[in-house]
């Protein structure tokens, strides 16, 4: 099921206006077929014997057939690290050669560990430390921002209060994501947007406990470093795409981004999940893991594999999302993944999700396109207020868990 094959906003919607699974039979089987195993998301379906990998890409299920013996094709068994200190070199062509480097990871692989990338080691470990002390507060305080205050559903997420599996009892984490909001003077926002929003009102949820106000101001610092990152290493990407590097500053001028900030318990169950297998619908991420001995992010490879992506606090792992595979016509890969927690150990992890201007339009660049083919074209803001549907109707329908995961 590739969301580029078809109409893509209308195929979110149809999935986010379904109601109940049971409604649809074929869709609750192929769900639940998903996760009846130890394995995550293997099981046999056919007369065969064919096993599939099933997840959710672009907001719609999915499913990979696993490749075994002779049908296995070449694919990618690690994800490859790219020193991206040339991102900041004054020399065009060592920028040119980092975007080589990228457009190659982003095309077979669609993540890579960024290091040498500037960022402070401590701005990361002011982070790790702040989100230790947030989730450790006792829940009442917690709960005072809980995210279904927010029409957005920003603020904080209770354990198991999201689920992209239907057959679990929910995401085995704890979060608080916060996005863009341009009411918030910590963000800078154009004076055009902040008028523009001024009659929706606010759009973030911060705790206004004593206990928890040490919380803002450490995800501020943390959100003004991965944002200028984030900028730097979208010019690389455009050079990767063989466009000028400025290409993207038109639908970026008050890019739409996220944190969310996690923890993961040790997963006791087989049955459990950190967060059930996805794509990103952003434009990128960038993600920093705590580390722990064993690895709990997993990313799916061309023969249904899941690869482990081990943790290093000293790099960032990059992935390509749903609107960058779009723009290319599908040549990067916004490649499927999974948290699995069995390192017993407690994760933190710090995604931080990039993606064009509310009003930004995502279409496929002028060099994928293919003659007498019709594109799609629609707004960031629009394919985000689809995937928010789903998290409002499943709050109003007494099940109250999300599956919005970003």
């Amino acid at each position: 099921m590739s969301v580029l094959g078809g109409k893509f906003l209308e195929r979110v919607g149809e999935y986010k206006n379904l109601g109940h699974l049971s409604d649809f039979p074929e869709i609750e089987q192929m769900m639940h077929e998903s996760f009846n195993s130890t394995t995550m998301s293997q099981s046999p379906n056919n007369s065969q014997g064919t096993q599939y990998v099933y997840y959710h890409e672009g907001g719609v299920p999915g499913k990979r057939p696993i490749l075994t013996g002779s049908a296995a094709k070449p694919t990618f068994t690690e994800l490859p690290r790219i020193d991206i200190s040339r991102a900041y070199s004054t020399d065009p062509e060592a920028r040119r050669a980092l975007a080589a480097e990228v457009n190659d990871a982003f095309t077979k692989v669609g993540f890579f560990y960024a290091v040498n990338h500037g960022i402070d080691a401590a701005a990361v470990a002011d982070m790790f430390a702040a989100m230790r002390g947030y989730f450790a507060l006792p829940e009442a305080v917690k709960m005072e921002a809980h995210s279904r205050k927010n029409r957005k559903f920003r603020g904080y997420e209770p354990m198991f209060s999201t689920r992209l599996d239907p057959t679990t009892r929910g995401d085995l984490k704890e979060g608080f994501l916060m996005g863009e909001d341009a009411l918030d003077p910590e963000q800078d926002a154009p004076p055009k947007v902040v008028e523009r929003q001024e009659a929706e009102g606010p759009r973030n949820q911060w705790p206004s406990l004593p206990e928890a106000a040490f919380w803002r101001p450490a995800v501020y610092r943390y959100h003004r470093v991965l944002r200028k990152l984030s900028e730097r290493l979208l010019r690389i990407f455009s050079l990767a795409l063989g466009l000028p590097e400025d290409h993207f500053d038109a639908i970026t001028r008050f890019p739409l981004t996220n944190i969310r900030a996690l923890h993961y318990p040790p997963q006791e169950r087989d049955e459990d999940v950190g967060i059930g297998a996805h794509t990103d619908f952003v434009f990128f991420t960038l993600l920093c893991q705590q580390e722990t001995a064993l690895p709990a992010l997993e990313v799916l490879n061309g023969n249904g594999v899941w690869v482990p992506a081990h943790p290093d606090q000293n790099a960032f792992v990059v992935n390509v999302g749903d609107f960058l595979k779009f723009f290319t016509g599908g040549l990067w890969q916004s490649t499927v993944h999974r948290v699995r927690n069995v390192t017993g150990e407690e994760r933190y992890s710090i995604p931080f999700f990039y993606s064009p201007d509310e009003d930004g339009v995502v279409d496929v660049l002028e060099r994928f396109r293919e003659t007498g083919k019709t594109y799609e074209t629609f707004t960031a803001g629009e394919y985000f207020e689809k995937r928010l549907q789903i998290d409002r109707r499943t709050a109003d329908d007494g099940d109250g868990k999300a599956v919005t995961a970003y």
